[in-house]
């Protein structure tokens, strides 16, 4: 339990719209903002829970919460309460944790790239190689002349 639920907090961040105008974007969420969003559906769910709570499961001092505790975990961070209890499930939130997490970090249209050239059977090696010429191409196309910036982020949309 705290090793997934600390995976969570370690990549799972609060929105824009959950942060405070002084709020670094991209800050790990705190126990007590996640028991606030906890809390915030008590009238709804009847589950409430403290911060302290959380910090006692994340550092595995509390091991064993009510299956209640654990859907409002799971709710709070937006995964399936199943992540929890399932290996399997976690395996495959995790996956996707990690794709949005990549998507995020990169342009979008070279993760579809990467997508296709592995579906087409290229190796690893071999899509680092092409997307590496196309940073490149892109790059001197970029330097070359001003009309040619336009054009490729033109392309980009």
């Amino acid at each position: 339990m705290a090793a997934r639920l600390e995976y969570l907090f370690d990549k799972i961040r609060p929105t824009a719209e959950e942060l405070n105008d002084s709020d670094e974007l991209g800050r790990r969420y705190t126990n007590k903002e996640i028991a606030d969003k906890i809390n915030a559906t008590a009238a709804d769910t009847g589950v409430t829970i403290s911060a302290a709570y959380i910090g006692e499961l994340r550092r595995g001092v509390a091991s064993d919460p009510r299956t209640s505790h654990v859907r409002a975990l799971a709710s709070a961070f937006g995964v399936n309460s199943g992540y929890f209890v399932d290996d399997a499930a976690a395996r495959r939130i995790q996956d996707q944790i990690t794709l949005l997490s990549e998507l995020r970090r990169m342009d979008v249209k070279q993760v579809a790239l990467r997508q296709v050239l592995a579906d087409n059977g290229l190796s690893a090696t071999d899509t680092k190689l092409i997307e590496q010429m196309v940073a490149r191409l892109r790059a001197v196309a970029e330097g070359s002349s001003p009309g040619a910036t336009s054009a490729v982020q033109g392309d980009r949309s």
